[in-house]
């Protein structure tokens, strides 16, 4: 276990580990703010009131 931290800290390995992982954070952000927003929207909607409004 220790072997991988120290293989992954390594720069050659960073350089394309950091940005990798903020785009995969980026994608998953904006995946559950989508959701939520769709929630809400569904429940507004169940409740009779206009989403659009």
């Amino acid at each position: 276990m220790e072997e991988a931290l120290k293989a992954i800290a390594r720069p050659e390995v960073a350089v394309f580990l950091i940005p990798i992982v903020a785009i995969l954070g980026f994608a998953v952000n904006k995946g559950l703010k989508s959701n939520y927003k769709h929630k809400e929207r569904m429940a507004k909607i169940e409740n009779g009131i206009d989403p659009d409004r």
